[in-house]
């Protein structure tokens, strides 16, 4: 069943240590690109969530936000730094000294407030392995709710892709009819030329056949069509598979799809295929555009 890049999970989970929230987000990329929004407190364990997104997401860029509001003690000491404010105060107060201004405790905070290193920061995870489990509780939740939208927008890509690939066989076998009778009416035009040239009925006719066998053989489309048909097959075969991630098999068989039916269109010169090369052309442009949705 094919599976969507775009989707969107939420869960929240409610542990002895508080509230934890998780949503992912995921959108089209070529390959897995994992982010991470997380509070100061669960730093260490970006690592942690980004392999347990990674065993379930094959590809796409993959936004995960974290917020938790805790019950207990916050497990993040705040340190203040209080040489270092000290040191600010009496620089600031020098400053407005020096320039005649006035600097009230108010003023004097609001400066404090704005200078980075004031806060020390100490984590302190005593229960680290509770908060490992609230947070692969919450993930894991979040990514069956991805996953489910995942596979609901999947399913609406097979049947498009699946109509296009339809049709793409119609089309196929409808070039495999007209191609032979390219030969045929080249030679018969060529006779019609020749006449209209010498003004008289041809009595050369291995002349004719000659040139018609060399036309023929430059013409000859069989060994595109052979593989045309064949990747034709291997894809609709991946779209029945129940593999989780196609998306990447299903690009490199539509380039080479793609590339057979340019051969094809460059050696023929009949209308009548040209017009099916260019049909069969609109309907692989429609499964490129889709087959950038699938992970």
């Amino acid at each position: 069943m094919l599976k969507s890049m775009t989707a969107y999970g939420r869960a929240a989970v409610i542990s002895s240590l508080g509230r934890f929230i998780v949503e992912i987000h995921s959108v089209n990329r070529k390959h897995l690109e994992i982010n991470t929004f997380l509070p100061r407190e669960l730093l260490r364990f970006d690592a942690d969530i980004k392999k347990w997104i990674a065993a379930e997401v094959g590809r796409g860029q993959v936004n995960v936000k974290v917020s938790v509001s805790f019950d207990r003690a916050s497990p993040l000491s705040v340190i203040p730094n209080k040489f270092l404010a000290k040191q600010i105060k009496s620089a600031w107060e020098e400053i407005s000294t020096e320039l005649g201004f006035s600097l009230d405790q108010l003023s004097c905070l609001d400066l404090l407030s704005k200078e980075p290193g004031l806060f020390v920061y100490d984590e302190d995870l005593k229960d680290e392995e509770l908060y490992r489990k609230a947070l692969n509780d919450t993930v894991s939740q979040a990514l069956q709710q991805l996953t489910s939208m995942k596979m609901a927008e999947g399913n609406a890509l097979y049947l498009d892709i699946s109509s296009h690939f339809f049709k793409l066989t119609s089309l196929i076998r409808e070039v495999a009819v007209k191609a032979p009778g390219a030969t045929a009416r080249y030679r018969q035009r060529l006779i019609e030329r020749l006449e209209e040239v010498l003004k008289a009925p041809l009595e050369n006719e291995e002349r004719i056949l000659r040139e018609v066998c060399i036309y023929a053989e430059r013409i000859d489309i069989s060994e595109e069509l052979t593989r045309f048909e064949s990747h034709l097959q291997q894809a609709n075969a991946l779209l029945q598979s129940t593999e989780q991630a196609v998306g990447k098999t299903l690009e490199f068989l539509v380039q080479e799809l793609n590339r057979e039916i340019n051969t094809i269109g460059s050696k023929s010169s009949d209308l009548d295929v040209s017009r099916s090369v260019i049909e069969i052309k609109s309907e692989l442009e429609k499964i490129r555009e889709q087959i950038q949705n699938i992970e």
